[in-house]
């Protein structure tokens, strides 16, 4: 979904449209997919931002919860900095939408 975003993205910056990218979690069905998703966001003249979610061919609705938005993923990224060293590491995350 993210390499779908980043070209939705790059394609409407081409065109002239102002475009963002998105990240955060979809609903599938009332339950949280595992993993994040991405999808995108472009400016259109009297409507103002509309989301594409290019990877499902639908725009987002209700179902989407936006985490963060930026000019791309190193804007939106869930973890960022640096680590040194040789210990193994591990990253537990728990999602909890309430409606």
């Amino acid at each position: 979904c993210q390499d779908f975003a980043h070209i939705f993205v790059s394609a409407a910056r081409h065109l002239g449209l102002p475009a963002r990218y998105i990240s955060g979690y979809m609903l599938d069905d009332g339950d949280l997919k595992a993993a994040s998703h991405a999808w995108a966001e472009a400016h259109v003249q009297g409507l103002g931002w509309v989301g594409f979610d290019p990877a499902n061919e639908i725009c987002p609705d209700e179902r989407y919860v936006r985490i963060a938005c930026g000019l791309d993923y190193a804007d939106t990224a869930p973890v960022s900095g640096m680590r040194t060293g040789d210990s193994p590491e591990k990253i537990a995350v728990t999602v909890s939408v309430e409606q």
